[in-house]
Order: C-alpha cells, then sequence, then structure tokens
C-alpha cells in the first residue's frame, strides 16, 4: 500500500511539473490568451489607467474582429484606436490627434509614453514597459517632407520608426503642420499647429507587407 501511495504522488508531481512548464511556454498563459480585438470594458479600464476617457457612443463595430474606438485625453488630443484580425492575425493602430496648438510642437518620446503604453497594453505578448523602452531609444531626426524625402526647412513634414518585436512588429509615425495662417504680401505667419502621432502593432513584418499588397 505505502508503495502504491509514492506512485500516486510521483505521477501526481508529474502533471503539477508539466502544467507548470506549459505555462510558461510562449503562446500560454494570461497575457497571450486575452481576447483581440479587446472588448470595450478592457479598453476602458487601460484608458483610466492613463486618465483617458473611453467615448462608447462612438466605438464602430464593423465585424466581430473590426472594432474602431474613440477616446478623449485631458488635453487636446483626441484618439483612434482600430483592433482587426486579419487573416487570423492581431492588428492594431493607435491614431493621435491634436489641432489649434499655440506652438510648434517639438517631438519627444516622453509626450507619446501613454499612447505607446495603451498599444502594448492592448495587443499583448509584450513585457511591461518593452515597447516604449525600445521605442524611446530611437533616434530623433529632423522632420522630413513627404514630396521630397529631405529634411523640412519649415519644421513641418513627418518622421517614421520601425522596430521588430517577438510579439509584433511596430510602425510609428509623426507628422506636424500649419494650422491656421495668415498671408502676407511677402510670407505666411502661422497663427497654430497641428500633429499626428500613429503606433501601429502587427503580428510580424510579413504580415505589414501583406496587408500593403
Amino acid at each position: 500500500m505505502r508503495k502504491k501511495k509514492t506512485n500516486t504522488l510521483s505521477r501526481l508531481a508529474c502533471l503539477l511539473l508539466t502544467l507548470s512548464l506549459l505555462w510558461l511556454l510562449p503562446g500560454c498563459g494570461s497575457g497571450s490568451a486575452s481576447p483581440f480585438p479587446p472588448e470595450e470594458e478592457t479598453v476602458r479600464a487601460a484608458a483610466e489607467k492613463l486618465d483617458w476617457t473611453l467615448l462608447p457612443e462612438e466605438t464602430q463595430v464593423w465585424a466581430e474582429d473590426q472594432i474602431l474606438y474613440t477616446l478623449k485625453t485631458n488635453s487636446q488630443m483626441d484618439v483612434a484606436l482600430s483592433c482587426a484580425v486579419v487573416e487570423g492575425k492581431r492588428t492594431l493602430t493607435e491614431n493621435c490627434t491634436a489641432a489649434g496648438l499655440p506652438g510648434k510642437p517639438v517631438y519627444t518620446w516622453e509626450d507619446w509614453k501613454k499612447a505607446i503604453s495603451l498599444a502594448e497594453t492592448l495587443y499583448g505578448g509584450f513585457s511591461e514597459g518593452e515597447l516604449y523602452q525600445t521605442l524611446s531609444a530611437l533616434d530623433i531626426p529632423e522632420p522630413e517632407d513627404p514630396a521630397t524625402g529631405a529634411p523640412s526647412a519649415t519644421g513641418q513634414g513627418a518622421i517614421s520608426w520601425e522596430a521588430e518585436f517577438p510579439a509584433a512588429y511596430a510602425r510609428v509615425w509623426y507628422t506636424v503642420a500649419a494650422g491656421t495662417t495668415e498671408s502676407g504680401f511677402a510670407s505666411t505667419d502661422v497663427q497654430d499647429w497641428r500633429m499626428t502621432f500613429n503606433i501601429s502593432l502587427y503580428a510580424s513584418k510579413d504580415a505589414y507587407e501583406s496587408e500593403r499588397t
């Protein structure tokens, strides 16, 4: 009887060890098992941690796996968050816009830490802070004129970055442009400015390229 009890305990220990190892494998565990697109309550909770507000009346659902959320920040910025599953793969695009800015914006990663954190949380698969830490280590070039690809003499233009992670392929795009202007005889005065910050996450770079074709 003692030997039978010992064998039973050994089998139980092996079973528990196997379950523990499966939990630690990539693709297992709570982080990667989160549903996508994220549910409205999940987005609301993540937004509230940033002192942002989800506007549920503006949520648009095109299909079970395609949802657009709208959020409001405590500044002059509006946020549109698109989440979709394309051919079984996650895609998240977060677009932040601000207009009527009194001075020309100067890009810093710190200004977009909350936006990056929200994308990381809702996409899933990242360790906490991984996305921001990697992106914020990238250089910040001068904005380029989209038409010529050369640095902009007026400070208006676009900057873009990309980075690959085990969890996703990330693309970031930032633009700054004149808003309201007044034209004089020999010059144009900028009255205010507008800017856009966009971060998109794809399952891989191949998935991104596939969506573009």
